[in-house]
C-alpha cells in the first residue's frame, strides 16, 4: 500500500475542518496555555453548580487561534451535570448583521430545538405562551395532528424558520427586529422560564456556548456586547459569548467587561518571544499539528520552517498555507512541498493583506513593530480584526505584527528586512 501523499495532505488540512470524537482522536493536540485555560473554565463552571450561578463568559481569541477547537474540547470535559446547548453563529445568524436581539432569539431557538431533541416537553402554559410571543413577532402556523413528537417540537420548528429569515432575507430581518425590540423583556422572561424549566425536568443545569459571534465586523460587535450587554447577561442559564479579540483594545472594552464574570483568553502560538528569539516550544506545537495530519517529510526541511514562521502561529493560517501549498505543488507535478512554493503561496496572502492595509494603518504598524505593545487605539482595533496584528501572551499580553505583513512592511522601506 502506497505511503500518504500530496492529495492526502489536501484532504487532511481543511481549515473548515468539522469536530468530533474522531477528530479529537487522531488530530488534537495539547496545547499548555491552551489545556490550562479550558481546565480553569471547566473548574469555575463546575464550582458555578454549586451557587447555581448564571455565569457569562467572554471566550476570545484570534479568528484561527482554534478557539472552536478548544470550546469542543471544553464541552468533552463536562460532566452530566450539564444541559448543553452549543452552536454557532454562522449557522444561525447573518454574521456579518447581527443584532443583539437576533443573540436572544437565537438562544430561544436553540434551547428548543434541543428540547425536541431530547424528547423533552415543556408544560402547556408555558407552551401556550412561547407560541403566543411568537405569533406577536411572526404568523406562527402549527398542525396540531403533527405527529413530529410533543409539543416542543410544535414550537422549535416555527421559531427556527424565523431565525432562518433574519439570516436570509434582509427586509424580514429589519421588519422582525423592529417587532422584538418593545417585546425584548417578554423574550428574556421566555428563556429564563424555558432555562428553569430545562433545569427542573432534567436536573441538569443550562449551559449555552455560541461560538463564531467574534467574527463579526468590530461596529456590529459594539452595538452587541457594549449596548447591549446589560440584556446578554440577563438570561439565567450559564452562557459562553465568543468576543472579537480587537475589542479588548477598544476604549469601549472596561465598560463591556462591567457585565460579564470573566474574559477568558485563548492566545495564539508563540513562535518568537517578545524579544524576537524562538521559541522552540511553539515550534514542536505546529509540528506536531501537522505531523497528526501528514509525515512531515512530504514538505521540505527549509519549506516546513519557512511556513511555521509566516503562520504566525495562527494554526488555521498554518493549515491553509499548507493547503494551498498541495494544491500548487500537484500542479507543478511534485512529490513534495518546497520552499519556492510555499512562497508563491504566501505571495498570494500577502497580496490579500496589501489591499486591506491603509497609509495610515502602516503608520501603526511600523509602531507595532517597535514596540510590541497592545494599547487602546481605534486602528489598532482594526488591525487585530483582520490579523494584521497578532495578539500573544507571556505574564502580559504583547502584540506583534503578522509575519506576511512584516515583508510589506519591508517593501515600503518601513522597516529593514
Amino acid at each position: 500500500m502506497p505511503g500518504p501523499s500530496l492529495e492526502d495532505v489536501y484532504y487532511l488540512f481543511d481549515p473548515k475542518t468539522t469536530f468530533g470524537t474522531e477528530f479529537f482522536r487522531k488530530y488534537y493536540v495539547e496545547i499548555e496555555h491552551s489545556e490550562s485555560n479550558i481546565d480553569e473554565l471547566k473548574t469555575r463552571l463546575e464550582l458555578s453548580l454549586k451557587t447555581r450561578e448564571p455565569i457569562k463568559i467572554l471566550f476570545t481569541g484570534h479568528r484561527g487561534s482554534g478557539k472552536t477547537t478548544a470550546l469542543h474540547r471544553l464541552i468533552s470535559k463536562l460532566g452530566g451535570e450539564f444541559f448543553i446547548v452549543h452552536y454557532s453563529a454562522f449557522d444561525i445568524m447573518d454574521i456579518n448583521d447581527i443584532s443583539y436581539t437576533d443573540v436572544l432569539l437565537s438562544m430561544l431557538s436553540k434551547m428548543l430545538d434541543k428540547i425536541d431533541g431530547e424528547g423533552l416537553t415543556l408544560n402547556e402554559a408555558l407552551s401556550k405562551r412561547i407560541m403566543t410571543w411568537g405569533s406577536s413577532i411572526e404568523k406562527i402556523e402549527v398542525d396540531e395532528e403533527t405527529e413530529s413528537g410533543g409539543i416542543a417540537a410544535k414550537i422549535s420548528i416555527p421559531f427556527l424558520t424565523l431565525m432562518g429569515k433574519i439570516k436570509t432575507e434582509t427586509s424580514s430581518r429589519t421588519e422582525i427586529r423592529s417587532r422584538i425590540e418593545p417585546k425584548v423583556s417578554e423574550l428574556i422572561n421566555i428563556i429564563n422560564d424555558v432555562i428553569a424549566e430545562i433545569e427542573k425536568t432534567t436536573g441538569k443545569q443550562v449551559l449555552i456556548v455560541i461560538d463564531n459571534l467574534e467574527k463579526t465586523d468590530p461596529s456590529k460587535a459594539i452595538e452587541i456586547f457594549y449596548n447591549h450587554g446589560t440584556q446578554l447577561v440577563q438570561p439565567l442559564g450559564k452562557i459562553i459569548y465568543t468576543f472579537p479579540i480587537a475589542l479588548k483594545n477598544s476604549e469601549k472594552f472596561s465598560q463591556i467587561v462591567i457585565n460579564f464574570d470573566k474574559v477568558c483568553m485563548h492566545p495564539n502560538i508563540k513562535i518568537l518571544d517578545k524579544a524576537q528569539n524562538p521559541y522552540s516550544n511553539g515550534v514542536k506545537v505546529l509540528e506536531e499539528v501537522i505531523s497528526r495530519r501528514a509525515p512531515l517529510d512530504l514538505i521540505e526541511k527549509d519549506a516546513l520552517e519557512y511556513i511555521i514562521n509566516m503562520s504566525g502561529g495562527v494554526v488555521r493560517e498554518l493549515i491553509r498555507i499548507i493547503r494551498d501549498s498541495s494544491i500548487r505543488a500537484i500542479t507543478k507535478g511534485k512529490k513534495k512541498i518546497d520552499k519556492e512554493i510555499a512562497i508563491t503561496v504566501v505571495n498570494d496572502m500577502k497580496n490579500l493583506y496589501r489591499g486591506q492595509i491603509s497609509e495610515d494603518d502602516y503608520r501603526i504598524l511600523g509602531e507595532i513593530y517597535k514596540s510590541k505593545e497592545l494599547k487602546r487605539d481605534e486602528g489598532l482595533v482594526r488591525l487585530l480584526h483582520n490579523l494584521s496584528v497578532l495578539e500573544y501572551r507571556n505574564d502580559t499580553d504583547w502584540c506583534d505584527v503578522n509575519p506576511i505583513v512584516k515583508s510589506l512592511l519591508s517593501e515600503k522601506g518601513l522597516i529593514r528586512s
